[in-house]
């Protein structure tokens, strides 16, 4: 029994530890992002919408309501006509605001333009397909988090645009049946 070296008999084979994505999964993943892309955005347009329609109608409603107003408080010149019709003036002015600022310009849905400019780059270019769209889908999902927090904000100040509209219609009808009562008596 020498001390030779004992080679083994099975050569060793490198396995790689590192997990490898799925090219169907990674796919369905991409095609599920977008579809909540295309989701988002018309989340988004559809706030933009109420909030338009919102806005006009406050807007008109304002203007009825000084014509109104003005003709309720004199006819009651007291602090209770002025304090509702004020009231009332104050909340029709809310609603529009709200609304309004739920339409001003913001950044919408949208990959970051840095990725996007390193698309024609080689480096880009030859990468394998799955390893870009899993990229693609991260920055999707980064923008869906992003106008989802947005939308969040659009439809609370949506919710309290209604309300303070809500709240003026009411006024609205005070001022209207006490001088349609005045009219009668």
């Amino acid at each position: 029994m020498g001390q030779g070296r004992q080679t083994c008999a099975v050569p060793s084979i490198a396995v790689s530890t590192s997990p490898q994505p799925n090219p169907a999964t990674v796919e369905a993943l991409l095609d599920t992002t977008w579809h909540l892309t295309a989701s988002e955005a018309a989340r988004t347009e559809a706030l933009d919408r109420k909030s338009a329609t919102l806005a006009t109608f406050a807007s008109l409603l304002t203007g009825l309501t000084a014509t109104l107003g003005l003709r309720f408080v004199e006819d009651k010149p007291s602090w209770w006509a002025l304090t509702l019709f004020t009231g009332n003036l104050v909340l029709l002015g809310a609603a529009v605001g709200l609304a309004v600022v739920v339409l001003l310009p913001r950044e919408y849905l949208a990959l970051g333009i840095e990725y996007l400019r390193r698309f024609p780059t080689w480096s880009e270019i030859l990468k394998p397909p799955e390893q870009v769209r899993g990229e693609t889908m991260r920055g999707l999902v980064e923008a869906i988090a992003r106008e989802r927090v947005a939308n969040d904000g659009k439809a609370r100040l949506v919710r309290w645009a209604y309300l303070a509209l809500a709240a003026a219609l009411v006024l609205t009808i005070a001022e209207a049946v006490t001088l349609g009562l005045n009219e009668v008596n």
